[in-house]
Parts: structure tokens; sequence; C-alpha cells
């Protein structure tokens, strides 16, 4: 290859061309050691998704043609359903007591957990253990045994599913002298014609919705109580009263949401199977809209069921009634909003993809060379990030923004400027090319938790409130009507905004389905205001002492 310059043009090139020469040399230089590394970590990446697809396909094969022993192979761990009070157990945790001991000297374990654990709960049974006729008196002198202390132990009882029947008696009378007819006023039933009651059917929702029991395994359960209660029954009622009660306290709750300032979005996957005009193996759509604890409104959690996942849902959703901030991951859909909501990017996402490039590496570096990877230095620029709001989470509104200022931005600043060194370099089809590339993308909406300090790094918020939803449709996999979808959206939200605001599921479901039966088709909102999950006015004893 010819030279870029002559042996007579560099004898007559002043200093300030030749260092402006060094300069774009040393630029070069470095590019292609940028180059190189890049190549490297995507040969290591092809590597490891070759032996990561060698794997499965021996393992394909092994099930295909294979033993079907139940016996494991060396090394391969079961899982952890039948081993689990094994795995979890914790000798360090025993009730009883017992010394621990330290080389410099020994202790007692804390005392009183014992008795902190049962403080919440009644004492309805006292087992005493006395002494009676000749043992009172002592056998040497013959005098009577006097009490110097009481030794008391307490242990817990569990008591199953119990069932009781409440039975309304009506009297009717009669005038005898004209036959005038009267009876007294009954209360309006929970679902006409039913035997359901607000405590059951809570019971059922929990069960499901915050416990993730498919309705099928309840039915097991019940009739193992000697309750006949079908699957098809129990979903009549969920719906029913999805529909009539607890959708009054969802549209409530919509109306103030809409009035926040800053909320989090997210959209995750359901199967609805009479959806018409879709097969059935067709995936739709439940999408999530959230208010956290910097939002300064409710915490509050709404799903809202949609067919697809088009970007007109949240438009139609929000409407032109939210004006402020919204946190979401990279899906486009959420870039066609009004320009009243400025939306702002989840750097968790952008992390995640460098720790799978990260992952793909691992098998074949040391520890120190991991160290030298773009992934590895990606990783610990944001990790820096995350520090900070480790150390500002409980600080006012002004003080994370004053701080974000002073030790976030210059770590943006210099995270994406080294990012876009390397923007030409990047091969899109790598695991890391995929990550600069993303992030890069994403840089404007990922810059903007800085701007204001209502806002978060992230969308983990989100992807927390939909965590109890896909626990659930890994039970009951799919919903077999949109009513169906539909309800579920809506005790979903009730049971997981009350969760937000520390209430037990249970106790405020059964309270809410009471007294929306009580206020009867047209309650007033301010009725409906006290109940809502951050309510003042709910009853004492809602709240679990349990810390979040």
């Amino acid at each position: 290859m010819d030279p870029f310059f002559t042996e007579e043009q560099l004898n007559n090139m002043s200093r300030e061309n030749m260092m402006e020469v060094m300069r774009i040399m040393q630029n070069q230089v470095q590019k292609k050691e940028t180059e190189v590394q890049l190549l490297k970590d995507k040969q290591k990446e092809l590597e490891f998704m070759n032996a990561m697809l060698s794997d499965r396909l021996a393992l394909a094969q092994r099930r295909r043609f294979g033993s079907s022993s139940e016996k494991y192979a060396d090394g391969y761990e079961q899982m952890d359903l039948f081993n689990e009070a094994e795995v979890n157990a914790d000798m360090d945790t025993a009730e009883i007591e017992e010394e621990i001991v330290i080389p410099s000297h020994k202790r007692k374990k804390r005392t009183g957990k014992k008795e902190e654990d049962l403080s919440n709960f009644e004492v309805t049974e006292t087992i005493e253990y006395k002494l009676t006729g000749e043992d009172r008196y002592c056998p040497d002198c013959g005098t009577k045994y006097k009490v110097v202390t009481k030794e008391v132990v307490k242990r817990l009882k569990f008591i199953p599913s119990t069932f009781e029947v409440v039975e309304e008696v009506t009297y009717v009378y009669s005038c005898p002298k004209c036959g005038a007819m009267i009876r007294p006023e009954k209360e309006f039933p929970l679902i006409k014609g039913s035997i359901a009651t607000p405590s059951l059917v809570a019971g059922i929702m929990n069960a499901k919705y915050v416990n993730g029991m498919p309705l099928a395994r309840q039915e097991r359960e019940f009739a193992r109580y000697d309750l006949n209660l079908s699957t098809k029954t129990m979903a009549n009622w969920i719906i029913s009263c999805a529909d009539r009660y607890l959708g009054l306290l969802y549209r409530q709750m919509k109306e103030e949401f809409l009035k926040s300032r800053y909320i989090h979005c997210d959209e995750t996957r359901i199967q609805v199977i009479d959806e018409p005009d879709q097969k059935g193996s067709s995936q739709n759509w439940m999408w999530v809209y959230l208010t956290d604890h910097y939002s300064e409104s409710p915490q509050m959690v709404l799903f809202d069921y949609e067919r697809t996942r088009a970007g007109y849902h949240p438009v139609n959703f929000l409407g032109d009634t939210f004006h402020g901030y919204l946190t979401c991951d990279g899906y486009q859909a959420y870039h066609g909003l009004n320009d009243s909501i400025t939306v702002t990017g989840c750097f968790t996402h952008a992390r995640r993809r460098f720790d799978a490039a990260l992952t793909a590496l691992k098998k074949d570096f040391t520890k120190e060379q991991l160290k030298e990877t773009v992934a590895y230095q990606a990783m610990t620029r944001i990790g820096i990030l995350y520090k900070v709001e480790e150390l500002i989470k409980d600080k006012t509104l002004e003080e994370r923004y004053q701080e974000r200022q002073k030790q976030s931005r210059p770590v943006v600043e210099a995270l994406f400027e080294w990012l876009h060194s390397m923007e030409d370099s990047v091969d899109r089809s790598s695991l890391i090319g995929d990550a600069i590339l993303y992030t890069l993308n994403q840089e404007n909406y990922l810059r903007r938790y800085l701007d204001d300090g209502h806002l978060s790094i992230d969308n983990n918020s989100a992807e927390r409130a939909i965590k109890n939803f896909a626990v659930g449709r890994r039970n009951w996999l799919f919903a077999k009507s949109i009513r169906g979808a539909d309800a579920s959206a809506v005790v979903y939200s009730i049971a997981e905004t009350a969760l937000l605001n520390g209430l037990k599921p249970y106790v405020y479901l059964s309270y809410v389905l009471d007294e929306l039966r009580k206020m009867g088709p047209f309650p007033k909102p301010d009725d409906l205001n006290r109940l809502l999950p951050w309510s003042n006015e709910l009853p004492e004893g809602f709240r679990t002492k349990k810390k979040k």
C-alpha cells in the first residue's frame, strides 16, 4: 500500500500539521482497537450460541429417543416443586433458643421473635397445666405448694377453609280484620338467586387474582370440604361482581389516575379463546397503567384488556385528560401519544441487552478479560447511575433533581459519547451491537429522567405490577371470553391497588363488595371515594402491619 505522505512532504510539514496528522492517526488506531474488541466479542457470542444450540439439540434428541426413566443425569437439578422445604429451610432461624458461638465471645440468639410473630392474632384457647389432688403437697414435709411463676408458651393453630350457612327468615304479616298483608323489606343479595356472599366471592377472587389459583383448582379444593361449587358458577360470580360492583370503583380510580402528572405503562400477553375472527392461538394484550410514590397522586394500578397491541389503545385510554410524563420501555406505540405527554425511557431494558451480551462471553473469558469488554464497561457505567438512585430514593423531589445534575448527568453524558464512538463499528446482528444501537435509539427518552425529580430511571414499577398477573397466567393459561378478560382486568386492578396501599386484599374485597351491595345501582361519588384503596375512611385493621 502506498504511503499517505512522501518523505519530502513529511520533511516540509509544519509542526501544527504534524500534530493534526498524529491526532487523526490516534483516532484511527482507537477506532480500529474498538472494532477488534467488538469482533472478539462477536466471536465469543457466536461460540456461546453454537454451544447453547448444541445443548438444546442434544436435549431434544434425548427426549425423543432416550430412556424414559425418571432418573436424572448428574448435575441436573430437579425442579424445586418437591424439595421446596429442604431448599428453603434455614437452620439459622430455628425457633429453639441456642447459643451462637463466636471466637471472641458467646451470646444468646434474639428472643421475642415468636411473640412478635403471634402478636397480631387473638388467643382463642388456653391450656393450663396445674397440680391437682395430692400432687399439690410436698412429699417431704407435707406443705402445700405455692405458685411462684407461670411459664407461658404460645403456638399457632391453622384452621382450613370453613363454611357457614347464613339463613334469612322473613316473617309475613296479615291484618286479621281487613286481610292486608305486609312483610319487612329485605336487603338486596349480592347476586340475585345465588348463594354467593361478599365473603365467599372475595375469597375466590383473592385465591385467583392474588394467589394465582385457577378456578378449577379451587373447585377441587372446595369439593374436599364437601362444597360442590363449579368453575362455571365461580366465573359467573366474578364477572357479575366485576360488572355491577367493582367496575364502579375502577372507573372512579381511573378518573383520579388521569389527574396525576406522572405514570408508568406496560403491556403483557393474554390469550382469549372466544375473541371473534381470530385463531384460538392468537395473542391478545393486557395493558397496564400505574402511578408510583413519586407521582404526587394516590398509588394505583389499572389493567385494561385489548385485543391487539396497537398504539391507539393507550391513546384512547389516556384521552385528552392526562398531561405529564409517561415512563415505558422502548415500544414505539407510546411515542404516538399527544404532545402534552412526555415519554421517558427505561434504563433497565438497555442494561438487560448489555447483560445478555456479557452472558455470552462468560463461558470463555476470565474475570479480567470480561472487564475489558464493551458489555462489562457499559454495565458498570449504568450501574453507577443505579447506585446514585439508591442513595437518593428517600430524598425530596428537589433534592433528587439536584443530585442527579451533580452525579448522574456527567455519567450519562460520558456513556452516550462513548457509545456514539462505536456506532459505525458495531455489527447489528451481534448481541453487543443490538445493545449499543438499542440504547442509542432510545437516547432521548433515557436522558429525560434527569429533567425532573418525579421521574424514575426505569419502568420496573410497571413490571412489578404485572408480576402477579404473569404468575396467574402460567396457572390458568388463558381467558375463555372477552367478558372474562375485562372482569379480570377490573379485579386485578382493585387487588393490585389494594396491595400497593398496604391493604389485606381479601378483607378489603369482602368489605367493598358488601358496601357496594348496600348502596344499590347508583351510588354517589362521595360514597365511592370512601371505599377507594387509599381512603382514610376504611376501617381499622384493613392494613397489614408487615413492612412493604
